[in-house]
């Protein structure tokens, strides 16, 4: 996977590839991550999105990549962890537990990628707004209302906490969402319409 610039000059989140692009074979990524501690000590020009972090999930319909630009970037795939600096990449099975953050007190900057690609360019375009827009907590975490709501229309892209069965969050998901679609919740946001 190729790189872009530094993490003080680039637009914080960009899709370098979607499934369009790429014959549906992935959707690759670049974004600026969080350094490790309180969002608010950071001067960083973005919220903290899904991105930055650092709970055990699992992808149980994709393999993803994550390689370093700049700084460096802790993962602990299947209950090891592992430190990758500028140039090192990282291939993370599908469904195998995993988590991925900045363990330094500077911003980082990745390329990270999902195979095959399916909507995921949808799903973290619909993530990252809602946290631009303040829609989130102060760590980017939406309501369960929302992870609902994108659950039910993105199953194969989500990101499934371990703390559950994947196929118990699908079920839930599907008996929750009508309720959150009620109250005015989409599954799909673009920064645009969050801006408005």
């Amino acid at each position: 996977m190729s790189g872009g610039t530094d993490w003080d000059d680039a637009e914080p989140f960009v899709v370098r590839a979607g499934a369009e692009e790429t014959d549906g074979e992935y959707a690759r990524f670049e974004s600026t991550m969080y350094p490790d501690g309180p969002p608010s000590e950071s001067d960083l020009a973005h919220e903290p999105w899904g991105l930055d972090n650092d709970f055990e999930h699992v992808h149980p319909d994709q393999e993803e990549r994550w390689a370093v630009v700049s700084g460096e970037l802790r993962v602990e795939v299947d209950g090891e962890e592992r430190t990758l600096t500028e140039g090192e990449e990282v291939t993370l099975p599908r469904a195998v537990p995993h988590r991925h953050w900045n363990p330094t007190d500077r911003p980082i900057r990745v390329v990270w990628e999902r195979r095959p690609a399916h909507r995921t360019a949808e799903w973290a375009e619909s993530v990252y707004a809602l946290a631009q827009a303040g829609v989130t907590d102060a760590e980017g975490v939406p309501s369960l209302l929302q992870v609902a709501v994108w659950i039910d229309a993105y199953s194969a892209e989500t990101a499934y906490p371990t703390v559950l069965p994947v196929a118990v969050q699908r079920t839930l998901a599907a008996m929750v969402a009508p309720l959150g679609r009620l109250f005015g919740l989409q599954a799909t946001y673009e920064r645009t319409d969050v801006r408005e």
